[in-house]
């Protein structure tokens, strides 16, 4: 059955048949209309409202659900995602408790003094979750992506190549460091992050979770958002307890850089095997133009020499 495609009066009539369905047969379906991956319902019952998502179109090529519903389950027991209630093995289908009162954050809200701390502490009580049992680093992304473009077909522009050539030695020399793993949420999309006022923020869509590098998920947050290095020193000392070294910063740097590699080469390939109404070839360029931007500061040449 092609779930993903399924209007709110026959989802609702069809999904009660998955087995061990728990939340009886009289149900109504309200389309959510954010999210790019999957395909998410308002659920609504005699006993409340809950949060159904649907796997969408074209998301298996990167998105193993099995891993996704691991990480939410690790994210509800340290207390910065929604408590599962169902997942179904064969179709992907998840329900969570839905966040009443919520909303998807947009930039001003990360960015706010309440926001920058709340985003430090989700952070913090993620990471110090149980490990996942799958471990995808950023750099096994960027891998990864890369490999899946090249399997299109699809011709790269001559700055696309560019930034491949030189993002690729400041991988291996990262790498040779090592990497302090973590569990990840990985998705630092500013609406995967809810608020409400007066309560804690918290978490959402574990799509692309796996276990990963601390400073991958930080060095997101710092670089999409534009946070400066020394106000992204004191999130770091916040988050960690600690004032950062050098080696630390460099890290925290490196992975934002990384961040936008990644993205923009995820963007690529889904330009090419998604058909949803994302401009996913506009949304690649900004990527790598930016981190063509990093690549070729001094700041980056600094950031290498502090690994």
């Amino acid at each position: 059955m092609t779930w993903h495609a399924l209007d709110a009066l026959t989802l609702a009539r069809t999904v009660p048949d998955l087995p061990a369905w728990p939340f009886g047969t009289d149900l109504r379906m309200e389309r959510i209309s954010s999210g790019t991956t999957n395909v998410n319902w308002r659920m609504i019952s005699d006993d409340g409202i809950r949060f159904l998502k649907v796997p969408g179109h074209g998301a298996e090529a990167f998105v193993d659900r099995q891993i996704a519903h691991e990480a939410a389950l690790v994210a509800a027991a340290t207390g910065v995602g929604p408590a599962v209630l169902f997942f179904d093995d064969a179709t992907g289908i998840e329900v969570t408790a839905f966040l009443d009162g919520y909303r998807s954050s947009g930039a001003g809200d990360l960015l706010s003094p309440t926001g920058m701390s709340e985003v430090m502490r989700l952070y913090r009580q993620l990471h110090g979750g149980e490990l996942l049992s799958v471990t995808k680093t950023l750099f096994d992304m960027i891998d990864e992506h890369q490999a899946q473009i090249a399997e299109t077909g699809r011709r790269l522009q001559p700055y696309q190549i560019e930034v491949q050539e030189r993002w690729r030695p400041i991988q291996e020399r990262y790498l040779a460091g090592g990497l302090e793993l973590v569990p990840g949420h990985n998705d630092p999309n500013p609406p995967n992050f809810m608020v409400k006022p007066d309560a804690p923020m918290m978490l959402i869509d574990f799509d692309y979770a796996a276990n990963t590098d601390r400073y991958y998920e930080l060095g997101a947050y710092l670089t999409i958002l534009g946070i400066p290095r020394d106000l992204g020193r004191t999130l770091f000392a916040q988050y960690s307890g600690a004032e950062p070294t050098e080696s630390q910063l460099a890290r925290l740097y490196l992975s934002g850089v990384g961040t936008l590699v990644k993205w923009g080469h995820w963007a690529l390939y889904n330009s090419v095997v998604r058909d949803i109404d994302f401009d996913y070839e506009k949304y690649g360029a900004g990527m790598l133009l930016g981190a063509l931007t990093m690549l070729t500061s001094e700041e980056c040449a600094r950031a290498v020499d502090a690994l």
